[in-house]
C-alpha cells in the first residue's frame, strides 16, 4: 500500500497542493504564535532583570517588611558577598530649569559596577551629596548639561514659625510627603492631615527646593528604567531627601523608603546555593518574618506571576491560531472527500482484486498523514522566518524595552506545530477514509451525498445541532440579564453560550447551508445561461459546497462580531463619557502656596491658550477662570470655574448642559450635591472660600442648583457670579473642544507634546476617550490581522472547491462546449460558482457576526453604561467586497482549466 499511496498522491499532487497550503499556514500561524509568546516572556524576562544589573542575588524582606541600614551591613558582612544594595526608586521627583519643569524617577549611584543599570555618555556619575546625573532625554527636556544647575523641589518639615520664606517655595495644599500622612485627603483636609506632627512643635510640610549639579548625561541601553522614561542617579542621602521620605526634622533613613529589596553580588569563586542561605539567616535574624532569596533569573521568573509563558495575550492568540486550525480542517476534510470520490474507481477495483477495508482506509490516513507531516514542516519552518523577521524589524524601531536578535526555537514551539498539522489533517480525513471503506465496489461511482436527515447519522447530528443552538443561546441570554449584577460572570456565560451556538451551527450546516445556496443561487440563476449553471452546480453536492461556504463563514463571522463590538463600544463608551466629563479636555494650572500658606491659583502660562488653539484637530478653545468658594455653608470648599454661555455653546457637547449655564444658576455634579444635601432646583448660598479670600471683600450669592451626572467637584458658575462674591478668579483653566472626536488619541497627544515642559493638569473625556481607543483599535488591528488567516485559508478552500469541480465535470464541460457554449461563458460560470459560494458565506458570516456582536456587546458593557448599538456599515461592505472579489479571483485559475480544454479531449477520458 506505500507504492500505491505514493503512487496516487503524485498523480493528485495538484490537487494536495490547496489542503497543504491550508495546513501549512495554519501550522505557521501556531509557530509563529508560540515563538511569539517565547520572544514575549524574554522580553518581560530581560526588561525585569535590566534593573538588576548583573547582580547575582535579590533579597526580599518579604511581608512588606522594610530593609534597615542594620540590615544592610549586616549582609554586607555575610562570607560570600562582594557587595550588597538596597533597591530604592522615588517616582516622579520635581525637577526644574528656568520656566522648565519635569517629574523624573530617582535611584541612588549603585556601590559596585554590578548594579549599574545605565551608561554615562557625558560628565561622570554623582560622587558627593547635591550633585545629579540625568537621562538625556530629561536634560533636553529641561534645557540643561553638564555643568549646569536645576532645583529639586521636595517636601520638608518645617516647624511653627521656623520655615524661611525665601527658601520655601510654592506648596500645593494638596500635596502630601507621604501615603499615610493624606490618604484619601483632599484640598483643606490634606492641608490639616500634613501638619499634624507629633512632638510638641506644631508646624507643616512645605515644599523647598534645593540647587543640584548636573555631573553627568546617561542613557539607558538595557531599558531597565523604560517604563520611567528613564532615571536620574544622585547620592543615597539625597534620594531620600529628594523622595519626601522622613518624619518631622529627622533626616530620612533607609526605613523611611520602605524598600524591601536588596540587590546582592557574590564573590568570585563563591558558592551562589551557599551564599543564599546566608542571606536568608541574616534577614531572619533581623527580624523580618518571611524573606525571599533567590538568583537573579529565578527572581525574574517569579516576578512574571508564573514562568509557563502562557499570559493573556498568548492565550488569546493560541485560540485564533486554533480558529485557523479549525477551518484548515474543514478545507482538508473537503478535499479528502473530493479525492476519495475522484478515486472511486480505483478504490472499487483494489477491493475487487482483495483489498480489505482496512487496507483501504489505511492508504486514505497514509496520505493524510504524508501530507500533514510535510505541510506543517513547511508551515513551520515558514512561522519561524515570519518571527525572525518581525525581530529584525523590531530591532531598528525604538522601543522601551531590550528586543531578542534571533529566535530561539524550543522544543514545545518545534514539536507542537507538527503535532497540530499532522493531527488535524488525519482527523480531517478520518470521515472520508470511513466513506471509501464503507461503499461498495458495485456502487463506489456514487460520490457521497450530504448526510439526510432522516438517516441515523443525521438524526444525531440535527439533535447535537439544535441542542448547542437553543442552549447556547439561552445561555447568551442569561449573560446579557446578568450583565447589571455580575459583570465578571455574565462575560463568561456569554463567551460559553456564544461559542455553544456558534459550534451547534456548524455542526448543523449541512442542513440548512444548501438551501440558503440555493435560495440565493435560484435568485442569481435569473442573470443568464452561466449564472444558472452556476446555480446548478453548487445544488449537485451540496455537501462539498456547505463545508467550503463554512470555512469562509468561520472566519467572516468573527471578523464582523469584532468590528460590530468595537463601533458599539466606542458609540457606548463616547455617551457615557460625554455624561461624565463636561468638556473633551481640559488643562489647568495647579494650586500653589503663598508665602504664608495660603493656596492660590497660578494663571496659565503666556500664549497656552493661542497654542492650544492652533493644535491641528482642536476645534474651539475657551480661558476660564478659577476660583475655590464655599456651596451652601455645608463645608464642602470646591472649585468653581467661570465660562459664559458663549463660551459653553463652543466647547461643551451636551445641549443641556449648556442650557443651565447662566446668572442665575450653579451647576454641580451629583456626588457633590448629594455630599452637601443639595438637589436639583434647590437655591444655594455661594461664597468665595475663607481661606483664599484673605483681605477681599466677599459676598454670598443665592443662586439655582442644576444637578448634572458629572465626575468631578468642580461647580459651573458665570464670571458675573465670580465677580458677585468678591473673585473675578485666575484665568487658570483652558477647555477645549475636539472637532473630531475619533481624532482624539492626536490631539491628546500633542496637548501632552505642548505641555511636557510645565506642571499643567490635562483632564477630560478625550483623555479617557484616547486610551480606551487606543486599546479597542489595537485590540481589533490584532483580531482582524489574524482572522485574516482563517479567510485565506477558507479562500483556498474555494478555490480548491472549483478546482475539483472542473475535474469532475471535465466531460460535462467538454458537452457544453460542444453544444455551443463558449469558453467565456465557460468562465463566467465558474466565476458566478465562485462568487455565490464565497459570497452566501460572507453574507450569513456577517449576519451572525452582527447578532454575536450585538449579545456580547450587551452582556460586557450593559451593566456599565447605557448600551448604543451600532452597525460598522463600511467593514461590513469592506467585509462582503472582498469576499465577493476574493471568490471571483479564486475561479479564474479553475475557469482557465475548464476553458482550454478541448471538447474532443475531455470527451475522450474514461
Amino acid at each position: 500500500m506505500w507504492r500505491l499511496t505514493l503512487a496516487q498522491m503524485r498523480r493528485s499532487l495538484g490537487r494536495l497542493t490547496a489542503a497543504g497550503i491550508a495546513v501549512a499556514i495554519g501550522t505557521a500561524f501556531v509557530a509563529a504564535t508560540l515563538l511569539a509568546g517565547d520572544v514575549m516572556q524574554r522580553i518581560s524576562y530581560d526588561s525585569l532583570t535590566a534593573s538588576y544589573g548583573t547582580a547575582d542575588v535579590i533579597a526580599d524582606a518579604g511581608n512588606g517588611d522594610a530593609l534597615t541600614e542594620k540590615t544592610v551591613d549586616a549582609v554586607r558582612a555575610t562570607p560570600g558577598v562582594k557587595a550588597a544594595d538596597p533597591r530604592i526608586v522615588a517616582p516622579y521627583v520635581s525637577m526644574s530649569a528656568g520656566d522648565r519643569a519635569i517629574s523624573q524617577t530617582l535611584v541612588p549611584v549603585a556601590s559596585d559596577p554590578a548594579f549599574d543599570t545605565q551608561h554615562v555618555t557625558a560628565g561622570a556619575l554623582p560622587t558627593a551629596d547635591g550633585e545629579i546625573a540625568l537621562p538625556e532625554r530629561a536634560a533636553e527636556r529641561l534645557g540643561v548639561g553638564v555643568g549646569d544647575t536645576i532645583t529639586v523641589s521636595y517636601y520638608a518639615w518645617q516647624p511653627a514659625g521656623g520655615a524661611d520664606a525665601d527658601d520655601a517655595a510654592a506648596a500645593s495644599p494638596t500635596a502630601a510627603p507621604t501615603e499615610e500622612a493624606t490618604a484619601g485627603a483632599t484640598g483643606d483636609a490634606a492641608t490639616e492631615a500634613s501638619t499634624a506632627a507629633p512632638g510638641e512643635d506644631e508646624g507643616t510640610y512645605r515644599e523647598v527646593g534645593a540647587d543640584a549639579e548636573v555631573v553627568g548625561l546617561t542613557t539607558d541601553p538595557t531599558s531597565a528604567w523604560a517604563q520611567y522614561d528613564g532615571a536620574a542617579l544622585a547620592t543615597t542621602a539625597d534620594t531620600l531627601l529628594w523622595a519626601g521620605w522622613g518624619q518631622a526634622d529627622a533626616a530620612p533613613t533607609l526605613a523611611d523608603a520602605a524598600t524591601s529589596q536588596l540587590l546582592v553580588a557574590v564573590d568570585p569563586g563563591a558558592d551562589t546555593a551557599t551564599v543564599i542561605d546566608a542571606v536568608e539567616d541574616v534577614l531572619t535574624a533581623s527580624g523580618t518574618t518571611d524573606p525571599i532569596v533567590l538568583t537573579r533569573d529565578a527572581a525574574a521568573e517569579r516576578a512574571l506571576s508564573g514562568s509557563d509563558g502562557t499570559g493573556p495575550i498568548l492565550v488569546v492568540v493560541l485560540a485564533f491560531a486554533a480558529v485557523a486550525m479549525i477551518v484548515a480542517g474543514l478545507v482538508i476534510a473537503n478535499t479528502f472527500q473530493v479525492l476519495v470520490a475522484q478515486r472511486t474507481r480505483t478504490l472499487a477495483l483494489l477491493r475487487c482484486v482483495g483489498a480489505v477495508r482496512s487496507q483501504v482506509r489505511g492508504s486514505v490516513l497514509l496520505e493524510a498523514g504524508l501530507l500533514g507531516l510535510a505541510a506543517s514542516v513547511a508551515g513551520t519552518l515558514l512561522g519561524t522566518g515570519l518571527v525572525q523577521i518581525a525581530l529584525l524589524v523590531m530591532q531598528n524601531a525604538d522601543l522601551p524595552f531590550p528586543v531578542p536578535t534571533v529566535v530561539r526555537p524550543t522544543v514545545a514551539s518545534v514539536v507542537a506545530p507538527l503535532a497540530v498539522g499532522l493531527v488535524v489533517t488525519v482527523l480531517a480525513a478520518l470521515t472520508p477514509a470511513r466513506v471509501a471503506t464503507r461503499v461498495a465496489p458495485i456502487a463506489a461511482l456514487r460520490p457521497a451525498d450530504a448526510p439526510a436527515a432522516g438517516s441515523r447519522a443525521g438524526r444525531f447530528r440535527l439533535v447535537v445541532s439544535l441542542v448547542l443552538v437553543v442552549g447556547g443561546a439561552l445561555m447568551l441570554a442569561g449573560g446579557v440579564a446578568l450583565s447589571q449584577q455580575a459583570l465578571v460572570a455574565a462575560v463568561g456565560v456569554a463567551i460559553l453560550g456564544g461559542a455553544a451556538s456558534f459550534v451547534g451551527l456548524l455542526v448543523g450546516a449541512v442542513f440548512w447551508m444548501p438551501r440558503v445556496v440555493a435560495a440565493i443561487g435560484g435568485l442569481v440563476g435569473r442573470l443568464g445561461m452561466p449564472a444558472r449553471l452556476a446555480a446548478a452546480n453548487t445544488g449537485r453536492n451540496p455537501a462539498r459546497t456547505a463545508a467550503t461556504s463554512t470555512a469562509l463563514l468561520i472566519g467572516v463571522t468573527l471578523v464582523a462580531m469584532m468590528s460590530t463590538g468595537a463601533v458599539t463600544a466606542r458609540a457606548t463608551l463616547d455617551d457615557e463619557l460625554d455624561t461624565r466629563f463636561p468638556v473633551d479636555l481640559a488643562v489647568a494650572s495647579p494650586y500653589t502656596a503663598d508665602e504664608d500658606g495660603t493656596a492660590v491659583a497660578e494663571a496659565l502660562p503666556a500664549g497656552t491658550v493661542g497654542a492650544l488653539a492652533d493644535i491641528p484637530g482642536v476645534e474651539s478653545v475657551a480661558a476660564l477662570a478659577r476660583d475655590s468658594v464655599e456651596v451652601g455653608g455645608s463645608g464642602n470648599v470646591v472649585d468653581a470655574l467661570g465660562i459664559t454661555p458663549e463660551q459653553a455653546a463652543d466647547v461643551l457637547r451636551d445641549a443641556d448642559l449648556v442650557d443651565a449655564i447662566g446668572d442665575g444658576t450653579v451647576v454641580m455634579p451629583r456626588a457633590l450635591a448629594a455630599s452637601s444635601g443639595i438637589e436639583d432646583g434647590d437655591t444655594v448660598a455661594l461664597a468665595r472660600s475663607e481661606r483664599d479670600a484673605g483681605s477681599t471683600a466677599t459676598g454670598t450669592v443665592d443662586l439655582t442648583a442644576v444637578v448634572v451626572p458629572l465626575d468631578d467637584w468642580t461647580v459651573l458658575v458665570t464670571p458675573a457670579t465670580l465677580d458677585a462674591i468678591g473673585s473675578a478668579g485666575t484665568e487658570s483653566t483652558a477647555w477645549l473642544r475636539v472637532a473630531d472626536i475619533n481624532d482624539s488619541g492626536q490631539v491628546v497627544q500633542q496637548v501632552q507634546d505642548l505641555t511636557a515642559d510645565s506642571a499643567l493638569d490635562i483632564t477630560g473625556a478625550a483623555l479617557e476617550r484616547a486610551l480606551y481607543q487606543r486599546a479597542i483599535d489595537t485590540l481589533l488591528a490584532v483580531v482582524v490581522g489574524l482572522l485574516a488567516v482563517a479567510v485565506v485559508i477558507a479562500l483556498i478552500g474555494v478555490t480548491n472547491t472549483l478546482s475539483l469541480s472542473v475535474i469532475e465535470r471535465r466531460r460535462e464541460s467538454a458537452t457544453l462546449r460542444a453544444l455551443g457554449l463558449t469558453r467565456r461563458q465557460l468562465r463566467a460560470s465558474m466565476a458566478v460558482e465562485g462568487a455565490l459560494i464565497a459570497g452566501v458565506g460572507a453574507v450569513v458570516g456577517v449576519a451572525l457576526g452582527l447578532a454575536y456582536g450585538w449579545l456580547g456587546s450587551a452582556a460586557v458593557l450593559a451593566g456599565i453604561a447605557d448600551l448604543q448599538l451600532r452597525v460598522p456599515w463600511a467593514d461590513l461592505g469592506l467585509v462582503l467586497g472582498v469576499a465577493l472579489v476574493a471568490g471571483v479571483l479564486a475561479s479564474a485559475l479553475p475557469g482557465r482549466t475548464a476553458a482550454r480544454t478541448p471538447p474532443v479531449a475531455a470527451l475522450a477520458v474514461d
